[in-house]
């Protein structure tokens, strides 16, 4: 953890700036990743054009030129951004900081650069209970309990992606107390509670997901055959 003081009006105030995963939470990430999503996108635009040739009309000199300006411009409007956001300064406030101030509690947020290195967790204690992720093969989960977590290759896709604002709900569905049943009443308390889970706590249980992920599918086939098999008996 970080801590700085920033400009808040007249004043300045502390703020606590997460430097590791255990730091944040998961709704504090999404609000990170959303930033960082939309200029990843308007990246993916530029790429689009340049390579359908939109910009046909321009010289090879005056459109790498033109290009590097605006990759400039994005990185700088994204680190001001993301500061704003974790420094929680103000739209007014965010002028009078200097950028290389900025650019140095950004840089300390490592979690940006590192990749997370899974501890093999396989539960997790959240406000005073133990929470156990689905046993291997989901043996102590129903297969509606698998539909009810929605498509898989949805959830791969989502986490590959950085989007991990999905993974609450999946949470609240197949992490569960020992003895507790599945309820479907409890799912949406649960997945609003999940939401302030640590974002390490998140990632292990990404990582369970993604390794389960070819088990998950064999056990989906398993249960096809064997409906197939009663309705051929």
């Amino acid at each position: 953890m970080l801590i700085i003081d920033v400009i808040d009006g007249k004043a300045t105030k502390t703020i606590n700036i997460p430097t590791d995963w255990e730091d944040m939470t998961l709704n504090y990430w999404c609000g990170i990743f959303r930033i960082i999503n939309k200029y990843k996108i308007k990246k993916e635009f530029t790429d689009k054009a340049i390579k359908d040739d939109y910009l046909k009309s321009y010289t090879e000199e005056l459109k790498d030129s033109n290009l590097d300006f605006l990759e400039k411009r994005d990185i700088i409007n994204m680190n001001r951004e993301l500061f704003q956001y974790v420094a929680q300064v103000s739209d007014e406030d965010i002028n009078s900081v200097d950028m290389e101030e900025a650019t140095k509690v950004l840089n300390a947020m490592h979690v940006f650069r590192d990749e997370y290195v899974s501890k093999g967790s396989d539960s997790f204690d959240f406000e005073g209970d133990t929470y156990f992720f689905p046993r291997d093969n989901m043996l102590d989960n129903t297969f509606g309990d698998y539909i009810e977590s929605t498509q898989l290759e949805m959830n791969i896709e989502n986490l590959t992606n950085g989007n991990y604002d999905v993974l609450p709900q999946q949470m609240a569905i197949l992490c569960r107390k020992i003895g507790e049943e599945y309820d479907e009443e409890e799912i949406e308390k649960k997945t609003e509670m999940f939401r302030n889970l640590k974002m390490d706590t998140v990632m292990e249980f990404a990582f369970f997901l993604t390794e389960q992920s070819q088990k998950l599918a064999s056990v989906l086939a398993m249960y096809s055959e064997e409906k197939e098999e009663e309705e051929e008996a």
